[in-house]
């Protein structure tokens, strides 16, 4: 079980559940599951307890994801621990939508099954643990139906968003919104990055080029060591941008007249183009 593969299809999964696509989540299930939920007191034991509870839900919730982070540890050689700590937006049929900041916990074990030629093994979900509570209502199954009743100050939820998927240095992984990133900077005689976030910076592993080739369209290459997120320019200025911090970045006299193009005229086409709100291939 590696640790990349583990991250990666536990954020596929909880990007599918809230799609209301719960087979992804089913199919990683062990039989011996616990899963202790977002209502106090929410235990259930055992993926077929587990997934009639699901079947007697009924909802007319949709939901929203934002950005996720994932973090991984390993206990033992067959056990990976994965934390995602993302926001998430239910929308009601009301209308109304409540944001909540979300921490989900997944172990994950290597189930140990014959094979042709001998052993193999097959990781599975053995603990579900979602950790912020919400006061349990006895008219509710899994998803809080009824919270909307008692829930915070409703905001709207942003329009559908694009994200990037990457590894940071210390080894998390995240899942931004492309309209927090204002730019990206190489790090100089090194294979990482800056990404410049509105709200920070963030050290990743990787090159520009390899940005480019995953996420291609995504940023405009500006200079040989900066990609920027063209939303967030104001001005551009022989020979530099400025953008929407104040931040000012070279621009290469011989891509001037390019690159101010295809800020002015979103030119190629590429740069307009929405990409896959979906799990997207990760960034390592």
């Amino acid at each position: 079980m590696r640790t990349n593969d583990v991250i990666h299809r536990s954020v596929y999964i909880i990007s599918e559940y809230y799609k209301n696509n719960l087979a992804p989540f089913f199919d990683a299930l062990g039989d011996d599951v616990l899963w202790m939920g977002p209502a106090q007191g929410q235990l259930i034991q055992g993926a077929e307890a587990l997934k009639e509870a699901f079947a007697q839900e009924d909802h007319a919730l949709t939901f929203t994801m934002g950005n996720v982070s994932a973090q991984c540890v390993s206990p033992h050689l067959h056990v990976k621990e994965v934390i995602l700590h993302y926001d998430v937006y239910t929308h009601y049929p009301s209308g109304n939508t409540v944001p909540h900041d979300q921490r989900l916990h997944f172990t994950w074990r290597d189930r140990r099954i014959r094979a042709a030629g001998g052993w193999t093994y097959l990781p599975e979900i053995f603990m579900v643990h979602i950790s912020n509570l919400w006061e349990y209502d006895s008219r509710d199954t899994i998803y809080p139906v009824h919270y909307e009743t008692v829930a915070p100050p409703v905001r709207t939820v942003p329009a559908t968003e694009q994200y990037v998927t990457v590894k940071a240095a210390d080894l998390t992984v995240h899942r931004i919104a492309v309209s927090r990133i204002l730019y990206i900077e190489t790090v100089k005689r090194s294979a990482k990055l800056r990404v410049h976030l509105r709200s920070g910076v963030l050290l990743i592993n990787g090159t520009l080029p390899e940005f480019e080739r995953r996420y291609p369209g995504v940023l405009l290459r500006t200079h040989a060591g900066y990609m920027v997120n063209p939303a967030h320019v104001r001005q551009i200025r022989r020979f530099a941008l400025t953008l929407s911090d104040g931040t000012r970045l070279p621009v290469p006299e011989k891509k001037f007249t390019q690159i101010r193009d295809a800020l002015l005229q979103g030119d190629p086409p590429a740069l307009n183009a929405a990409v896959s709100t979906d799990y997207g291939p990760p960034f390592y």
